[in-house]
């Protein structure tokens, strides 16, 4: 039986710097084969802000790889040992890209996000996928199945909340408001942050961060912000702040807006070229920063399916396309302008 599926139909050629591409091809459906699968009809997929990074040569990809990582669906089949979470055919499902051992020494040291033979990739839009159970997560009844596609990405937003370690009432900042910094605006928020604020050049994603929760937005490409940070904090900079733009300005400028003593995460994929020059006695020894790196989010995953159907995550999803259409996602996506896009995996 034939499905529709999105796959990279053309590598970035390095020598001309000629993009890749994707398209949407017809193929065979795939099928339980080993005795843990679980048989996956996709309801929505989203598009990760990482995805079009393969059309730059990101990841190394061959021509005909399968795509996309994060995805909501229900249970088509299950293979016979599949039965240690309990699922049943026709449940509603998210799930984990990532694959893990769970037997070499960084699992079993709880640091499965560095699995020795971790299998890294997803390939979740198209219209079936087969993962294995351990990656699939059963969804709360009430969790919708167009947000509950962005599963993957709120996990990493309430991981990287987790890693700011802030006290409850503290003044919480956001840099960047695209997909994952609103869900963490909004998770703040939840979570006890007293005061959050967003950091966002683009003004309609600035309005989503309010519509999220955001007490207070600053365009950081305005003269004049270290005095914007300065009068919404008291003059004491940020307790903590969250970087999730990705961009390498921004990731500098998190330092001088920090207060003394502030924990500062950076979460994101930065350019493989950038680095950041640091002056220890300015931001380690005067202001005793404390700055915490992120890879993937291993250990939060049902956590986060529990919290999921609290929180409105609408406002995040402004597109939803075909996978047909799925070319114009991908520029929409690497043009910065969108939040999150979505396919509907059901046409």
């Amino acid at each position: 039986m034939k499905m529709k599926a999105v796959v990279l139909s053309k590598v970035y050629d390095k020598e001309t710097e000629t993009p890749g591409e994707v398209s949407c091809i017809k193929t065979e459906r795939p099928r339980i084969i080993e005795e843990d699968d679980v048989l996956i009809k996709v309801a929505y997929a989203s598009v990760c802000g990482s995805d079009p990074h393969l059309l730059e040569g990101a990841f190394d990809l061959p021509v005909g790889a399968p795509v996309g990582h994060e995805l909501s669906g229900t249970v088509e089949a299950l293979g016979p040992k599949a039965v240690l979470k309990n699922l049943k055919v026709g449940d509603k499902v998210t799930g984990n890209f990532y694959q893990t051992c769970m037997k070499c020494e960084k699992c079993q040291n709880l640091k499965s996000q560095f699995c020795e033979h971790g299998v890294g990739w997803g390939a979740a839009h198209a219209q079936y996928i087969v993962w294995k159970e351990e990656q699939v997560y059963k969804l709360p009844e009430d969790a919708p199945l167009l947000t509950a596609a962005l599963a993957e990405p709120f996990n990493i937003s309430v991981h990287a909340v987790e890693l700011a370690d802030f006290n409850v009432g503290d003044h919480v900042a956001v840099s960047g408001a695209g997909g994952i910094g609103l869900m963490v605006t909004q998770i703040l928020k939840k979570c006890g942050a007293g005061r959050v604020t967003v950091l966002e050049p683009m003004e309609a994603k600035r309005q989503r961060a309010v519509e999220m929760g955001a007490d207070y937005v600053i365009d950081p490409m305005t003269e004049g912000v270290m005095e914007q940070v300065m009068a919404v904090t008291g003059g004491a900079g940020f307790d903590a702040i969250i970087e999730a733009s990705g961009n390498g300005m921004a990731a500098k400028n998190a330092l001088d807006y920090a207060g003394r003593g502030a924990h500062v995460v950076f979460m994101s994929m930065y350019r493989d070229d950038f680095e950041l020059n640091i002056n220890l006695l300015k931001y380690f020894y005067w202001k005793e920063l404390r700055i915490q790196g992120m890879y993937l989010a291993q250990s939060s995953f049902q956590r986060s399916i529990h919290l999921l159907p609290q929180m409105n995550l609408n406002p995040v999803i402004e597109k939803i396309y075909t996978l047909d259409e799925c070319k114009q996602a991908y520029a929409d996506q690497k043009s910065g302008k969108y939040a999150k896009l979505v396919f509907d995996c059901s046409k």
